[in-house]
């Protein structure tokens, strides 16, 4: 009748791609709080804070493999993150 129930129309290529570029990002936002996670520890900031804020890129990560995951996406996400500077 008028089409209320129908989905709409998802470009898997594109929605593909765009998760795996949130992939690599929260890949990246979470080694390097990782990183300053050990550097922070040496200072006066509150080490509860700190490891929630590690935590919750670590669940972002996590929460967006498993997306990729349920969606046979195949990629590059086990590569180890490099350090610029080594």
């Amino acid at each position: 009748m008028f089409n209320l129930f129908k989905r709409p129309k998802v470009d898997t290529k594109a929605y593909d791609e765009q998760l795996s570029q949130a992939i690599d990002r929260a890949k990246f936002d979470y080694e390097k709080a990782k990183m300053s996670e050990v550097a922070m520890f040496e200072s006066d900031v509150d080490p509860r804070l700190i490891k929630a804020e590690t935590d919750r890129a670590r669940q972002k990560y996590f929460f967006l493999l498993r997306a990729a995951r349920h969606r046979d996406m195949k990629g590059h996400w086990s590569t180890a993150f490099v350090h610029p500077e080594l």
